[in-house]
């Protein structure tokens, strides 16, 4: 399940049981694995990993339309660009304050050293 919450960029969350043991749980509590008949293990109900479109106003109704999970990293690559063209702008503004700072220092000690 951890593989599975990983690729759907989902974080895996520590929570206490009915005992008093912490456990750590990845994905949604809908969630349910199964053993077939074959012997190999099968998780059911995915559709609580994301997100119901709210484009659809009555969950009743439309408990399925649900946001595709390319959709949900396509929105997540687009935030991260601009975060990152956010810090940069910040940094190139800080690099160019001191780069003004240093020809003024500059210019100052040209001047003295002319006179």
């Amino acid at each position: 399940m951890q593989k599975v919450c990983s690729e759907l960029n989902l974080r895996t969350v520590r929570v206490v049981d009915g005992q008093g043991k912490e456990v750590e749980i990845a994905g949604s509590v809908e969630v349910k694995g199964i053993r077939g008949t074959d012997k190999r293990c099968y998780l059911v109900d995915l559709q609580g990993l994301t997100p119901r479109d709210m484009n659809y106003p009555d969950p009743e109704q439309h408990h399925t339309c649900l946001l595709r999970p390319e959709l949900l990293l396509l929105f997540q690559r687009t935030k991260n660009i601009e975060f990152a063209t956010s810090k940069m702008a910040d940094f190139n503004r800080q690099l160019a304050e001191e780069n003004a700072a240093q020809s003024k220092e500059l210019t100052e000690k040209e001047r003295e050293e002319q006179a």
